[in-house]
């Protein structure tokens, strides 16, 4: 019989942002698979565990998982934000579809960065919002670029991970020039860095004023729509409820 795996998300920076039930499944499991950056956050809920925190790709801490379940242990793979997002979720669930395994899993989501960098902010996802990796790792950098245009296009609000990566300041640029050809240069830009933690950074610029040089690995941007104003510090999207608009 093979254990089980649970893919826990333990939030983005501060421990105040690990969920209850991510808590109990870590206290549970024998086995946890953790980026050594994220050790220290729950150091103190693993300890005595087997613990495999050596750098590995998200398809070497998938088949070390598989691996352990499939010797009927129980193991965690966890990741910072929700493992569904932009994480460990879709690169073990594609493995088990391509390898044809069938082992039991339960996805644990944790607080996204998303989510967590747009409550720093104020209010700038209380509408419509479309989320995009510029992280070209798994995507063709024109497929990107042409759901950025999409998005801009159609007045979502966009939120984008990873601005910034070993490629350096080009995608950013690029992303920017995009959504200038649909956005005013007064549009408010949320800039969140290092969220949650003690390092964190929040700033609210202008589309028009955003700089390569605002952004790191660690940042995330929200841009604002058509209709997002800044009022008391804080960035926020309208979503009026209007008798006789909808149905």
């Amino acid at each position: 019989m093979s254990g089980k795996v649970y893919l826990i998300g333990i939030g983005p920076g501060s421990q105040d942002y690990i969920t209850p039930r991510a808590v109990s499944a870590l206290k549970n499991v024998p086995v946890v698979i953790i980026q050594q950056a994220c050790l220290d956050r729950i150091a103190e809920v693993i300890t005595g565990k087997e613990t495999i925190s050596t750098s590995l790709t998200p398809v070497e801490r998938t088949e070390k998982a598989v691996a352990q379940a499939l010797a009927g242990k129980d193991v965690a793979i966890v990741s910072t934000g929700d493992p569904g997002i932009y994480a460990i979720a879709s690169t073990f669930f594609s493995y088990l579809a391509i390898k044809k395994i069938k082992v039991p899993v339960e996805v644990i989501p944790g607080v996204p960065l998303a989510s967590t960098a747009a409550g720093l902010l104020g209010s700038p996802l209380g509408h419509d919002f479309a989320a995009i990796s510029l992280a070209d790792m798994a995507t063709q950098w024109k497929d990107i670029k042409g759901r950025l245009e999409a998005a801009a296009k159609t007045d979502f609000v966009v939120v984008l991970y990873n601005p910034k990566g070993r490629v350096g300041d080009q995608r950013i640029k690029e992303a920017k020039s995009i959504l200038m050809g649909y956005r005013k240069p007064s549009t408010p830009v949320g800039i969140v860095t290092d969220a949650s933690s003690k390092s964190e950074k929040v700033q609210i610029t202008t589309l028009g004023k955003l700089s390569a040089n605002d952004v790191d690995t660690e940042t995330i941007l929200i841009i604002g729509n058509s209709e997002t104003f800044v009022f008391d510090g804080r960035m926020i999207t309208p979503r009026e409820y209007k008798e006789g608009v909808g149905y």
